[in-house]
């Protein structure tokens, strides 16, 4: 149970997350860059993981997205003209990035979204993928420094930080099982590089993150969980366009709003009794993040793109519930 003097500690790591959402929101409203969103999530993980900035522990947290963005680049400059080369190739490096997910979970899941952002939108032509390449980079750049400095002026206490870097468990490294969690994903991969479906890319990203989980039941109740969160995360969004709408224009308007919105999910992944509740509210923060970054504008609400973004989220992840399990259906209702 948290005493008063528990709860004085957690003030500046509130304000800190709070300024850390805020600031990068405003930053991604008021700048070009693609893949914006990334700014706020990525000062928001800083403050909330870090005790004190480290150059180390960020490159080794955040420089999968932009590595695997340009290495997605380089493939499809390289095998633009060899579809079947290059099918190979994808397929090689999503195997080998569920292979080594127990190493870095969350570094693995920014490389599949990396690789596929680039190599998905390099079949666009109104795409100039080389600047949206650079865009991760400044945006994941710009994500650091905005945690750096929060974590300088509001210095943290380790017992204090909201996510605790959780235990990987072991795995079963089998071959023929991560075999079929690719193909999974490489399926989906090859639709999106034969049919004009970017739109729901979002989706794609979020079934691929979840994949890297490798065991099925895992994948199942994830499915299902971050159907709730996402929902829950546009709905919550669109009630914000709705109170925002006409004034979000105004940079100080905007910056108080966010906080006041922001301010309860942040206190209870603080406060939460469970580490699920604080997973749970974590998770909804950068679910609320993304359709506001994405859609919202100055003068509009965000109904109609934020509730599609849920409704191809849940289609795909209902899909993906379906699909896990009818292949644990078919291995006896286990998996080793």
């Amino acid at each position: 149970m948290s005493t008063s003097n528990d709860n004085v500690n957690f003030i500046p790591d509130i304000f800190r997350s709070l300024l850390a959402i805020t600031i990068g929101i405003l930053l991604s409203k008021y700048t070009n860059f693609s893949f914006n969103f990334q700014i706020p999530i990525i000062a928001f993980g800083v403050v909330t993981t870090m005790k004190k900035f480290s150059i180390k522990i960020f490159f080794s947290n955040y420089w999968w997205i932009s590595f695997f963005a340009a290495l997605g680049l380089l493939f499809t400059e390289i095998f633009r003209e060899n579809i079947l080369a290059f099918a190979v190739v994808t397929f090689a490096v999503f195997f080998s990035c569920f292979f080594f997910s127990y190493r870095h979970p969350n570094g693995i899941r920014s490389s599949i979204l990396g690789y596929s952002f680039t190599t998905i939108y390099a079949t666009y032509s109104d795409k100039v993928v080389e600047n949206m390449v650079v865009d991760i980079v400044l945006v994941t750049v710009l994500g650091g420094i905005i945690g750096w400095i929060l974590l300088l002026i509001f210095p943290t206490k380790e017992e204090n930080l909201g996510v605790k870097k959780s235990q990987r468990e072991d795995i079963d490294k089998d071959i023929f099982h991560i075999f079929k969690i690719t193909i999974i994903v490489f399926a989906l991969w090859l639709a999106y590089m034969f049919f004009d479906i970017r739109d729901t890319f979002f989706a794609y990203a979020t079934l691929a993150g979840i994949y890297t989980n490798l065991n099925l039941e895992k994948i199942h109740k994830l499915s299902f969980l971050n159907i709730t969160i996402h929902s829950l995360g546009c709905f919550l969004a669109i009630i914000f366009s709705f109170f925002i709408n006409g004034i979000s224009n105004n940079p100080f308007i905007f910056a108080f709003a966010l906080m006041v919105f922001i301010y309860p999910m942040v206190y209870i992944g603080y406060y939460g009794k469970t580490p699920f509740q604080k997973i749970f509210f974590f998770g909804l923060i950068r679910a609320i993040i993304l359709p506001i970054c994405l859609y919202l504008t100055p003068y509009g609400d965000i109904v109609t793109k934020a509730s599609t973004r849920a409704l191809q989220i849940t289609i795909i992840l209902i899909f993906s519930m379906f699909l896990t399990r009818f292949l644990l259906f078919i291995e006896g209702g286990t998996n080793e």
